[in-house]
């Protein structure tokens, strides 16, 4: 459980450009930095921010995350996990509900590589929707491609848009696919309702989703079960055909058979770019995660 570098300045992106609260925090497990005081100090100053002694908030002996939303703006941080081995505020097992003490109390619930680890992921998920006030956020960062035997599952963006939905009383803001290199492209994932068909991402790394979500009203969650969307759209329902897949003009390398391809993606080490147009690079136009 933790934060690199990406993860970092997707949050302090999303403070700016997105008007996060960060009055009330809670972690979804008590998150570590993973990064270098001199990365943190860098993407601190990329968005105003001046340090004078950035040992106060990472160190070799102290790389929990509290004292980095602290001084971006955090009032109260506050931790859950199923154990005490590293002093969170609240100890609870997610595989089970919620107490009604700790719902509808938090402007951000933050995991950041949490819930894949938990084996009742609609408990656990519920629980982290029911954190979350009206008018408050829940965002979340999960492995998505290329994490076979790291958690019990990997995440794709329909799972994400079925469950923050409007009936149960949230409305999706970003959900946002990465590599976490240093130079790395954010892209833009809609939602399939949107695009019409499954929206799929093949690569050789290790892919994040980013997920950010708004609660915007306080109703029964999963009163109806969330289905796949084109099991749910009932003009799908019978009409496969219906579903066209994207027209790709073909150039020469359209002639170069697929194996061939593979081989040279592997070589130039540009198996991590998506292959459906649906994918748009207009993540920056969004978070602008250059310094203004």
């Amino acid at each position: 459980m933790g934060l690199t570098k990406n993860m970092c300045e997707l949050i302090l992106s999303a403070k700016l450009k997105r008007h996060i609260n960060l009055n009330n925090l809670i972690m979804v497990g008590r998150q570590n930095l993973h990064l270098s005081p001199d990365h943190l100090a860098l993407s601190l100053k990329k968005f105003g921010y001046s340090i004078n002694n950035i040992s106060k908030l990472i160190s070799k002996n102290n790389t929990f995350a509290d004292a980095f939303f602290k001084e971006i703006g955090a009032k109260n941080v506050h931790s859950i996990d199923a154990s005490n081995y590293e002093d969170a505020t609240i100890i609870h097992d997610l595989n089970e509900p919620l107490s009604n003490e700790y719902k509808n109390k938090y402007s951000l619930v933050l995991d950041s590589g949490t819930l894949e680890h938990v084996f009742n992921f609609p408990q656990a998920i519920k629980n982290c929707m029911e954190l979350t006030q009206v008018g408050g956020h829940f965002m979340g960062i999960y492995p998505c491609n290329n994490f076979f035997g790291h958690g019990f599952y990997q995440f794709s963006s329909e799972l994400f848009y079925r469950v923050f939905c409007e009936t149960n009383g949230f409305e999706i803001m970003d959900v946002v696919l990465f590599v976490d290199d240093k130079e790395t492209t954010f892209y833009n994932v809609p939602d399939t309702s949107e695009a019409h068909q499954r929206i799929q991402f093949t690569n050789t790394k290790p892919v994040y989703i980013y997920v950010l979500a708004k609660r915007v009203s306080q109703t029964s969650l999963f009163e109806n079960q969330p289905l796949q969307m084109d099991y749910a759209e009932l003009k799908w329902k019978g009409k496969r055909s219906s579903l066209k897949p994207v027209v790709k003009k073909k150039t020469l390398k359209g002639y170069i058979p697929q194996y061939f391809k593979n081989i040279l993606k592997a070589l130039i080490n540009k198996a991590d770019k998506p292959d459906d147009i649906h994918f748009k690079k207009s993540f920056f136009s969004i978070y602008n995660l250059k310094s203004n």
